[in-house]
């Protein structure tokens, strides 16, 4: 996918071609249907440029760039229409909104990534699982979820010494997992390079594929978020989690007796005494 041959070379491209990168990672739908000319004269670049970087990224020519941008914009297309509501319910069109950001996620996520990302999280020894901002509480979530199915996980504050504390016993059998949900700082990237270097294995969860997490990550999944909102959407990044933990549930029985068990603790815990 166009989105993850950007990601992949993104560091070495040249000012002006990051600012196509940028540009297509973010405003692909509009991208979609541009001619060279017409987005040189978008991004005020020359004609030449774009077509270089269509050939900096592996294509024969711009058509063959543009070919899959569109397949990406099909994708999202050739899920379920939500129905849009009838009447004066403004909360009722932003939850048909949101419903329209969870249609899009399934053309970002690849068999193939999420294949990886569940063999990732099957294998490691242990998880961290770290976040800021909108993302620390989904982050501890995910934690959670990972923590109620059997696996080791943890998430631990993101501020530097926190993040120092933890990362020091990082290593092989680890798998180091960033939550974003909107413009990440330096250090969460740098500690996805930081584990990177001592043999763990690192996945972001993020708002895009050019973003600083996704630059440090081995593995990404990603959806960019509707601009239509004037708060960044939690959506998309939600239902990536969620269904992670679903699926990992259901394909391991084991993890599912151990969930009920939790559901019987509880319930003997809040019963009243007789």
């Amino acid at each position: 996918m166009i989105l993850e041959k950007i990601r992949q070379i993104y560091p070495d491209l040249t000012k002006s071609q990051k600012q196509l990168a940028d540009y297509i990672a973010s405003n692909y739908r509009e991208a979609a249907f541009m001619t060279a000319s017409r987005l040189a004269r978008e991004l005020s670049l020359n004609e030449a440029t774009v077509i270089r970087f269509a050939q900096r990224l592996g294509y024969a020519g711009y058509p063959q760039l543009i070919e899959d941008v569109q397949r990406v914009v099909q994708a999202e297309l050739g899920a379920t229409e939500v129905s849009l509501p009838v009447g004066p319910n403004r909360l009722a069109e932003t939850l048909a909104s949101e419903m329209e950001s969870l249609r899009r996620v399934i053309g970002h996520v690849s068999g193939e990534v999420a294949e990886k990302a569940m063999s990732m999280i099957r294998e490691a020894r242990h998880i961290l699982v770290l976040g800021q901002g909108a993302g620390g509480p989904l982050a501890q979530l995910f934690c959670l979820g990972l923590r109620a199915i059997g696996f080791e996980a943890s998430s631990p504050a993101a501020d530097p010494l926190s993040l120092a504390m933890v990362l020091r016993d990082v290593g092989e059998g680890y798998l180091v997992i960033s939550v974003s949900v909107a413009l990440e700082t330096e250090e969460l990237a740098n500690a996805l390079r930081f584990a990177r270097e001592r043999g763990a294995k690192t996945m972001a969860l993020t708002w895009s594929h050019v973003s600083r997490c996704a630059q440090a990550a081995d593995l990404v999944m990603s959806c960019l978020p509707d601009d239509k909102f004037p708060l960044r959407s939690i959506t998309p990044l939600a239902l990536i989690i969620d269904s992670l933990l679903q699926t990992l549930a259901l394909a391991d029985e084991a993890a599912r007796e151990r969930v009920a068990e939790f559901g019987r603790i509880r319930d003997q815990l809040v019963s009243d005494p007789e």
